[in-house]
């Protein structure tokens, strides 16, 4: 209501509000009517589910567990995602390393993606077996529970059921913790949780700023699924003193295949930054980095709509 009162020069549209102020992607005659441009960029940040790969239960990296984490990775449906939770105010993820970053893929493809009939397939093959009630249980036939920790925020929610629904397309019953964010975070350093919905934005726009994410040395820090492989350590060691390079590009595709290989890591969306401008606002163009960019802006009251 600020803004549209022109009390406000410059607003970061927030996903939910995206319906309203641009039906079908474009902007509202409205707000048009009133002289507003937007300014879209894409984040430089990647959203993605993570499991423990030190969990006793479904960590470590035997084809049956692998196998099994590959599963609920190709029963998400990243598409309803971005449209559910994003309003559509977003793009698919496929490589860690979003665009506008050095070391971004753009022609890089997930090996699992959604495919919820290879996902039951693969589960059948290694003894996930179906009990009577449809659901799935470990291969010595006991029941199969996926644990999954949000906060209690209404998106969280409504990633929860998003989630629920993806896991009930392969027969896995999935048991979600409630907890805020701060215990959340406690217990992912200490690789105490299974899996958690996290997001990543650069701080610094280079891949190595994500590809570290993955790295053993950061378990208890920044690598949520606190996955931990000599090989991949090796070679992530490497590009850290190599300049940005078609060869430091092709060992990151080789580092992010291993991790999908493994079944770590889910890919979901990187997210566009939506602004609004009033037409007081001369030449405003988002800085792909920058948060704090305010006192850049020119401004030219006479231009400013009554």
């Amino acid at each position: 209501m600020a803004f549209q009162n022109n009390e406000l020069d410059l607003l970061y549209l927030r996903e939910q509000f995206a319906p309203v102020a641009l039906p079908n992607n474009q902007l509202n005659p409205a707000l048009v009517k009133q002289g507003v441009t937007l300014n879209r960029i894409t984040d430089p940040d990647i959203n993605y589910t993570y499991i423990n790969t030190t969990d006793p239960a479904f960590g470590g990296f035997t084809k049956e567990k692998i196998a099994l984490r590959r599963a609920i990775w190709m029963s998400f449906d990243n598409a309803e995602y971005i449209r559910v939770i994003r309003k559509g105010q977003a793009i698919e993820a496929q490589y860690p390393i979003p665009p506008n970053v050095l070391g971004h893929d753009p022609a890089y493809r997930s090996v699992a993606p959604y495919d919820p009939v290879l996902a039951n397939k693969l589960l059948d093959y290694f003894g996930y077996k179906r009990g009577s009630d449809g659901y799935r249980t470990w291969p010595d036939g006991t029941p199969l529970v996926w644990r999954y920790s949000s906060t209690p925020s209404s998106r969280d929610r409504e990633i929860d059921e998003l989630w629920q629904k993806s896991t009930e397309r392969i027969g896995i019953r999935i048991q979600v913790a409630k907890n805020k964010f701060p215990e959340e975070l406690k217990q992912e350093r200490a690789c105490q949780l299974l899996s958690r919905t996290a997001a990543w934005i650069a701080d610094y726009p280079d891949g190595d700023d994500f590809m570290q994410l993955f790295y053993g040395p950061n378990s208890h820090q920044n690598n949520s699924s606190c996955f931990q492989l000599a090989e991949w350590d090796r070679i992530y060691e490497k590009t850290r003193s190599m300049p940005d390079s078609p060869e430091r590009n092709r060992l990151y595709r080789q580092l992010w295949r291993m991790v999908e290989v493994n079944g770590v890591t889910k890919m979901h969306d990187t997210r566009y930054r939506n602004m609004l401008v009033q037409p007081q606002v001369v030449g405003y163009k988002k800085h792909p980095i920058l948060l704090a960019e305010w006192m850049y802006f020119d401004m030219d009251g006479s231009r400013r709509q009554p």
